[in-house]
């Protein structure tokens, strides 16, 4: 097995365990409600749970988030969706691109937390559960996403 492969592996492990601990840690029904529509009046999203995104879910939280359920979701997940041909073309171009896309969305976006976790100066405790899961899929994703390109020829 190649280095890159490896290390994709268990950078992809990383972001599906820790989407996991994140969707359930927001709760499922938040969760599905943040890719939505988070500012639906009728569903308002919790306070602990606004937190956890920092005070305000944008556009690249609501992305991120997607991306958790598709990699948990996924062949890297519980395996429930996969490329097929009798998908419609989106929905195999989403599940072969998505560590990507969301690792662009961790860069762009996250960036510094990102890296603070990678090189190891995030201060764990100065944050919730679900919020450091949070950031721990974006890290993963982001690898993930940096070594799929890597890959392609």
């Amino acid at each position: 097995m190649s280095w890159q492969k490896q290390v994709k592996q268990i950078a992809v492990a990383v972001a599906v365990l820790s989407g996991i601990f994140m969707a359930l840690s927001v709760g499922i029904g938040d969760a599905v409600q943040i890719v939505l529509d988070p500012n639906d009046p009728n569903n308002p999203i919790d306070a602990e749970d606004l937190a956890t995104f920092g005070g305000n879910i944008d556009f690249t939280d609501r992305i991120a988030v997607l991306g958790v359920f598709t990699t948990i979701l996924g062949t890297a997940g519980l395996g429930l969706i996969r490329r097929s041909a009798s998908n419609p073309p989106f929905v195999n171009t989403l599940i072969t691109f998505m560590p990507i896309i969301v690792g662009l969305v961790a860069f762009s976006a996250f960036g510094s937390e990102v890296f603070s976790l990678i090189q190891g100066d995030r201060v764990w405790a100065d944050y919730s559960d679900a919020t450091n899961s949070y950031i721990l899929f974006l890290a993963g994703s982001m690898v993930a996403g940096f070594v799929t390109l890597l890959e392609r020829n």
